[in-house]
């Protein structure tokens, strides 16, 4: 008997065909965080209930499937992000960035192990990963300037350079097993000596 340990299959799920890439991402979520950055096509295909040569139909290596997942969870990243934002579209600009860097950060935390093991461990490089969240970002920053509540000089650096340190605080926070709310009021600082917000005379 061999020493391998065979992978049980789960029962063939009718799904139509545009469903099957969420179907084999899903699945390959499941199997990573199971089995981290050994997990293998033969464990994503069963875990969907696919024949190994259905998930080759729509991607072509176990590297592929792991970019895909990557860029849906940065989806689902700024999903969570605009979602918070969109709980106060009156708010100030100031808050409204809060919110969106609060939605961002709680998701982070509420799906740590697999954030980490998609962002630190699969070893994928993305040439502008951040590129959808550095718009949204800038979008709401340069609003507040247009409207008079930010005195930003040059936001597209100011953003930049703040996108790039938030990502590098999440990226602690996570592996220290950090909570959202105490670490966003230290970022909150940051934010408001950054986005220098306006003082409303009365």
């Amino acid at each position: 008997m061999s020493g391998t340990r065979a992978t049980a299959r789960r029962p063939r799920a009718a799904r139509a065909p545009a469903e099957r890439p969420a179907q084999i991402l899903d699945a390959a979520a499941r199997v990573l965080l199971r089995d981290g950055v050994d997990a293998t096509i033969d464990g994503i295909a069963a875990e969907a209930g696919l024949g190994k040569g259905t998930v080759y139909e729509y991607f072509g290596s176990k590297a592929q499937v792991f970019t895909a997942l990557r860029n849906r969870c940065n989806e689902q990243i700024l999903a969570a992000g605009a979602a918070a934002v969109s709980v106060g579209p009156d708010a100030s600009t100031l808050d409204r960035v809060r919110r969106f860097v609060a939605g961002m950060f709680e998701f982070g935390v509420a799906n740590a192990a697999l954030v980490a093991l998609l962002f630190h461990e699969a070893g994928i490089e993305e040439r502008d990963e951040l590129g959808p969240i550095r718009a949204s970002l800038l979008d709401l920053v340069e609003q507040g300037v247009r409207g008079g509540e930010l005195a930003v000089e040059d936001p597209a650096f100011t953003v930049e350079f703040l996108l790039h340190g938030l990502h590098g605080v999440m990226e602690s926070a996570l592996a220290d097993g950090a909570s959202a709310g105490p670490l966003l009021d230290r970022v909150d600082g940051v934010l408001v000596a950054l986005l220098n917000p306006v003082r409303v005379r009365n």
